[in-house]
């Protein structure tokens, strides 16, 4: 009876911390569109492409948690391998957009010798 509630309680926690990390794509994309938009369909527009990476961070960060609720319920060995795999490659990608961001923000700097090189660099 317990293990039936709590693998109802994992689940519901699962689906909804997935739901939530793809809502947070949803709304960054929407909103990397609208600055896309408005800055003039520019490629170079260091704003979009950091709005966008900023969103599959965060959103990375529910997918992952989602993961980790899942291998609670995880029962054989070849499944927490699965899960395992699929944790190791969104932990990965966090470090990469983490970095991303990181090299977007010192661009921005007006400070650092390539400072706002995406705004000025023309197509």
């Amino acid at each position: 009876m317990l293990d039936k509630i709590l693998e109802i309680l994992v689940s519901v926690t699962v689906y909804g911390m997935e739901f939530i990390g793809i809502l947070i794509v949803i709304f960054s994309g929407i909103k990397a569109l609208i600055f896309f938009v408005k800055g003039g369909f520019r490629f170079n527009n260091r704003l979009v492409s950091l709005t966008l990476a900023e969103g599959m961070n965060m959103s990375l960060g529910f997918l992952l948690a989602g993961e980790i609720t899942q291998s609670i319920i995880t029962k054989t060995i070849p499944n927490l391998i699965v899960l395992a795999g699929i944790a190791a490659l969104r932990v990965g990608l966090t470090f990469v957009l983490h970095w991303e961001i990181n090299e977007y923000e010192k661009v921005a700097s007006e400070d650092h010798p390539r400072g706002l090189h995406y705004e000025n660099k023309p197509l």
